[in-house]
């Protein structure tokens, strides 16, 4: 049998005990977790600020991009204004490509019936701004001197200073002997204009000068570099003269040719081979009627035709040793620099005979064949007539 203490229902006194007993249970667990939760990231706040760092510039940046998104789509007063008054040109409108877009905003302005012009004075035709800025190339108003540099030619120091490389020759008489020859620290002269560059000598006058470089007397007076006084513009003897346009003949380098009989037979084909193979390190210019082929010292070299052996030796103009070949056609090509001959005077010759080594004798900067190809003693371009 139950008792009555069973069937009896929870009073308030009993809820009100099972309460305070869980609170009492219950909170010093919390504090006690709290604390040391605290605790922790205080005592370890150091290893958290990485993450901070990282997070906050994260925020930024986003922070930044919606901001930036948001004010792109407002359209400020100063802009609209900007905008509807102004008529743009593209910054090239005057290219072929472009011209018919300013036609067509010239067509807009001009049909607004002046009232662009008398409305407001911000009602203006505005060109896009052109990013690159040109200058102008300034002429040098004097003489100066250039030192030569491993790897430079003639014709790179002309291009440097924006003159034609006959400019150089003309200027320094010993490129003009030897525009293949150029030795490191030499000193160039370099004139501010094309032309010609002559000492004043004993008898020279204004007539005679222009004469020899076929040019008018008016061009050196009028030249302002060269400082003569009107009105009898007087020579000093030992001063230097611009020729400005001023032109030199060029003396190809002759040499004593064999003059005995012509071999029975021995005539070119008319059809030219190459005489080495190598590597082209200077062609065919004004100062330079030739082509210069690099190749290792002692290579074989080659009759570029058929022929003879119009000379064969050693020389003083700058060839070094030298082998010539008459092909008894009207043509003669020339090998020069050479450190071995193989052939000689009077000796017939076939079409890729071996007839001597590539070297570097003479006015020479390094092994290559100096090759030539004249037409009755006219220097010609080698490059027209080779494969």
């Amino acid at each position: 049998m139950q008792s009555p203490r069973d069937n009896a229902e929870p009073t308030d006194t009993t809820t009100g005990y099972s309460l305070r007993r869980r609170c009492e249970e219950g909170l010093p667990r919390a504090f006690a977790w709290l604390a040391i939760t605290v605790y922790q990231l205080t005592g370890d706040w150091r290893g958290w600020l990485p993450l901070f760092t990282r997070t906050s510039a994260h925020l930024a940046v986003v922070a930044m991009a919606i901001i930036a998104v948001g004010l792109s789509h407002i359209e400020w007063p100063a802009q609209a204004a900007l905008t509807s008054s102004r008529l743009i040109l593209p910054a090239s409108a005057g290219s072929g490509a472009n011209r018919q877009t300013a036609e067509d905003v010239l067509v807009q302005f001009n049909g607004q019936d002046g009232r662009a012009l008398s409305n407001s004075s911000a009602e203006t035709i505005v060109r896009l701004a052109q990013p690159h800025t040109t200058i102008p190339k300034r002429p040098r108003l004097e003489v100066v001197t250039y030192t030569v540099e491993a790897g430079d030619t003639v014709q790179s120091i002309a291009a440097l200073f924006d003159l034609q490389p006959t400019t150089i020759m003309w200027a320094n008489p010993a490129i003009e002997d030897a525009p293949d020859l150029l030795r490191i620290d030499q000193e160039v002269v370099i004139l501010p204009i094309d032309g010609a560059y002559h000492q004043v000598a004993e008898g020279d006058t204004l007539a005679s000068i222009a004469e020899k470089y076929k040019v008018e007397s008016t061009a050196i007076t009028e030249c302002a570099h060269n400082r003569l006084e009107p009105p009898t513009y007087p020579l000093r003897e030992g001063t230097y003269l611009i020729v400005p346009g001023g032109e030199k003949p060029y003396v190809p380098k002759v040499v004593t040719t064999y003059a005995g009989a012509i071999p029975a037979g021995a005539r070119g084909t008319g059809r030219f081979q190459w005489p080495v193979l190598g590597t082209l390190t200077q062609g065919y210019w004004y100062g330079h009627r030739a082509l210069d082929i690099g190749a290792p010292t002692g290579s074989a070299l080659l009759a570029a035709d058929g022929g003879f052996v119009s000379f064969a030796g050693w020389t003083d103009v700058g060839y070094g040793y030298l082998i010539v070949i008459d092909h008894a056609n009207g043509f003669a090509t020339y090998y020069a620099h050479l450190s071995n001959i193989y052939v000689y005077e009077g000796q017939a010759i076939e079409r890729g005979q071996v007839i001597g080594a590539i070297g570097s004798t003479g006015w020479s900067t390094g092994p290559h064949l100096h090759f030539e190809v004249r037409y009755y003693g006219t220097q010609q371009n080698p490059r027209a007539y080779l494969p």
